[in-house]
């Protein structure tokens, strides 16, 4: 990351900033921008020039006066700030203005990667494409139209101009309408649609294709479609969106196309495999063995996780443990290196009476930290691996991110209470560090007491290994009270937090929960009721101290009433009524397959991470190991 001007120069502005208290310094900088906001002059308030927060009031004077003002003087200020966010909505407002006016150069000479999002960069593109630089253009628009999830309404002047100008290819239009089809932007698909022209086969396939999703046509018709990438990912979409209802004919088709080389096509490999997934779902869990069949259609490294367990659920319902390593060891060699996936393997070679297979495999789970590496572990008789590597404040790196200006101006937010400000500092000042820097980031967020900041940073840089980062010990003098009080582990309370609501206290689920530990409001007012919790409506539930005690109290009487984490976990994301019918369903099975036989996928995963992060936790507070062996509620082997 380059710095914007030299340390010396940095560290007088830091200090410049304490020559008042720094919540007044702050408090003053937010009161004269929305005084600027309002029209006062931003001549006024030079006094507070030096302070890191003053750039805020700059871009709002700029803002304010576009038409009226210097180009140079907004090309300087974007220049001079790279990568705050508010130059991003500067550039915003300023590009638009630019490209209206047909002032492009403004545009190309102020742009900067590190402030663009999507309706920046769309807007400079747009600048040189009417500046007659149309190949510069062009570089890289694959990635922008066809690879982005989705797009701003501020680029469709680029893409009408782009496809007329022919920047945009047939190609390239077929791929994003392919794309936009199977992310289910079934209207932005049918807009794209004129661009493809007529009386060509990408028109007839696009036709088809929409024709058989509005069901006008049977997915029988997916076989007139001639060009395999169009086919295979016309295949992938129907399987997906009308699979399970149609799943006879979803069979047919996809051993009819076995042979075509179809399922080879690089492109669509992708969306066959979340479509053959679906129809292996509903097959493997009517217990159809046609889903071994699909199964082995869908090309590797594209199998979807959750129908591959619901085979596995299907093989073990069935004592198909061949056809279980015949399934699983044809996964690609990223899906093969899955802990649970090796577990199963292992558990199979176990029931065919291959032992030294199924160490191997064991062997391979417990290697991992992982909720099946740690039951790997058990079986093998030795210590569950946490591969823990904890971030250290390198003498070098620590002080070069603690000099950011973003630093100053993310910790003052916070500490103002201007939480959607702070986090915008936050993913400006991370979104271009190294490695090195972005564990730094991490520890200074959890430092902060900003832990979902943390784990959400370094699950980015897929940097796993920080525990106490991505697993940070918040609230912990109340939650050991709290756990102590009712009888149950600190470990456990920690890990549904972890699980719930990643330490956010105020965030609340689409279906209403709120808080730390998610609490349902009816679920608060019952708790609170029954145990004597003071307790004053679901507003409280935002409030750390409330949302952890009737968490807590609600947490141990499921505990107290399943006797197993697993039961408690289960009934505390799914509901307690749930959880009997599947433990009236299979009342003797042992904890891993039980687990497998769980129908909802977020409740089945939702155990899965529950057990493995309390085992985490446990490790991180250093408290005794405790095997899952040694609860006696549910069998473990």
């Amino acid at each position: 990351m380059k710095l914007e001007m030299n340390k010396p120069m940095r560290l007088l502005l830091l200090l410049s900033a304490f020559l008042l208290p720094p919540k007044i310094q702050a408090e003053n900088l937010i009161e004269a921008e929305n005084a600027v906001i309002s029209g006062a002059p931003l001549a006024q308030f030079q006094h507070l020039a030096a302070h890191p927060l003053y750039p805020y009031l700059e871009a709002q004077e700029l803002r304010r006066n576009l038409p009226t003002l210097p180009a140079e003087k907004i090309i300087d200020f974007l220049h001079r700030n790279p990568r705050a966010p508010f130059s991003t909505e500067l550039a915003r407002s300023a590009y638009s203005y630019w490209n209206t006016r047909g002032e492009y150069k403004n545009i190309i000479t102020s742009y900067h990667p590190e402030f663009a999002d999507t309706e920046v960069e769309c807007q400079w593109r747009q600048a040189l494409l009417s500046s007659g630089r149309s190949k510069e253009a062009a570089d890289g628009i694959r990635d922008l139209y066809v690879t982005a999830k989705s797009l701003p309404t501020a680029c469709d002047p680029l893409i009408a101009q782009m496809s007329s100008a022919g920047v945009l290819t047939r190609q390239m239009i077929g791929e994003r309408f392919r794309k936009a089809m199977n992310e289910g932007e079934f209207a932005f698909a049918q807009s794209l649609r004129p661009w493809l022209g007529e009386a060509n086969p990408d028109a007839q396939a696009a036709d088809t294709w929409i024709a058989i999703r509005r069901q006008n046509l049977p997915i029988s018709a997916l076989s007139s479609i001639q060009n395999s990438s169009w086919r295979a990912a016309a295949i992938g979409d129907i399987f997906y969106r009308q699979g399970k209802e149609q799943a006879f004919d979803a069979v047919n088709i996809a051993l009819q196309e076995k042979n075509t080389g179809v399922f080879r096509d690089a492109e669509a490999a992708a969306y066959l495999g979340k479509g053959l997934s679906r129809v292996v779902a509903k097959l493997a869990q009517d217990n159809n063995p046609a889903a071994e069949q699909i199964f082995e259609l869908i090309p590797a490294e594209y199998h979807d996780k959750n129908p591959t367990l619901d085979l596995i659920a299907y093989q073990i319902r069935s004592n198909r443990y061949p056809q279980m390593i015949n399934s699983l060891e044809k996964l690609g060699a990223k899906e093969g290196n899955n802990a649970e996936y090796q577990y199963w393997l292992g558990k199979a070679c176990e029931k065919t009476n291959q032992k030294d297979k199924a160490q191997s495999y064991y062997r391979m789970a417990a290697a991992k930290r992982d909720f099946f590496g740690f039951l790997a572990a058990e079986k093998l008789n030795i210590s569950p691996n946490f591969n823990d590597r904890p971030v250290v404040r390198d003498a070098i790196i620590y002080p070069q991110v603690m000099s950011y200006p973003e630093i100053y101006r993310w910790k003052t937010f916070l500490r103002l209470g201007l939480n959607a400000r702070a986090e915008q500092e936050f993913s400006a000042l991370t979104r271009k560090m190294s490695p090195e820097q972005t564990r730094i980031a991490a520890l200074l967020a959890v430092e902060n007491g900003q832990g979902f900041n943390a784990i959400t940073l370094l699950a980015k840089a897929k940097d796993w290994d920080a525990l106490s980062i991505r697993f940070p010990v918040m609230y912990e003098t109340q939650i050991r009270a709290l756990a102590s009080k009712n009888g149950i582990s600190p470990a456990t309370v920690l890990a549904i937090i972890r699980k719930e609501s990643t330490f956010r206290p105020a965030i609340k689920s689409k279906a209403g929960a709120i808080g730390l530990m998610q609490v349902m409001p009816a679920t608060a007012s019952h708790t609170a009721s029954k145990y004597g919790i003071p307790y004053a409506g679901a507003h409280q539930l935002t409030v750390p101290e409330v949302n952890l005690e009737i968490g807590t109290k609600y947490l141990a009487a499921r505990l107290e009433q399943y006797g197993h984490l697993a039961y408690a976990a289960a009934a505390y994301n799914a509901g307690p009524a749930r959880v009997a019918q599947w433990k009236e369903n299979y009342p003797t099975l042992p904890l891993d397959e039980w687990i497998a036989e769980i129908p909802f996928y977020e409740t089945r995963d939702y155990v899965k991470r529950v057990l493995e992060y309390e085992r985490i936790y446990e490790y991180l507070l250093k408290m005794p190991y405790k095997p899952y062996s040694s609860n006696k509620t549910m069998r473990f082997w």
